[in-house]
């Protein structure tokens, strides 16, 4: 299995476990609350930042399903020839803002790091709450790249395969 499948398989993973924990901990949350007036105070907190990161993980696994919204209007205007042009377009675009994106929240994560900066209810640092960002955004950038190296070696696949049953 390549690299990328392995990431997308991981992404993949986190998501399901991570939305599991969040029903998870926010079901104990509401029956200790609502039964045996008692509950935990870190579970609000814990499951703000599991859903954001499950959102930024589905962003990543999004892009490699390819199934975030696209506004296509414009480039069927064109030329059907153009429409590989448009798509490198788009895929180059969303590398350059999901790897810029991935550089400012890595500079985000060291401020909060070299500040000490600690969560009011659990303690933990507030860096090791938010590393997941930067990553993420890094995953998103390396699955568009994925698909600009998709969108070149697919023509030349299908030219091999065509020439292998010539052949046979």
């Amino acid at each position: 299995m390549n690299i990328a499948k392995r990431i997308y398989q991981f992404e993949k993973w986190l998501v399901i476990l991570l939305l599991a924990g969040i029903f998870a901990i926010t079901f104990m949350q509401v029956v200790l609350r609502y039964i045996f007036n008692t509950g935990f105070a870190w579970v609000p907190e814990m499951a703000v930042f599991a859903f954001i990161t499950a959102t930024l993980v589905g962003t990543s696994t999004g892009t490699v399903s390819g199934v975030h919204v696209g506004v296509d209007v414009l480039v069927k205007k064109f030329p059907v020839r153009t429409h590989k042009f448009f798509m490198v377009f788009g895929h180059v675009c969303g590398i350059c803002l999901y790897a810029f994106t991935s550089y400012v929240c890595f500079q985000f994560v060291m401020y909060f790091r070299e500040m000490g900066q600690v969560s009011i209810v659990t303690e933990i640092p507030i860096w090791t709450m938010i590393i997941y960002m930067p990553v993420a955004f890094a995953f998103t950038a390396f699955h568009h790249l994925e698909k600009i190296w998709k969108i070149f070696h697919e023509k030349e696949e299908k030219i091999q395969e065509a020439i292998a049953r010539r052949e046979a």
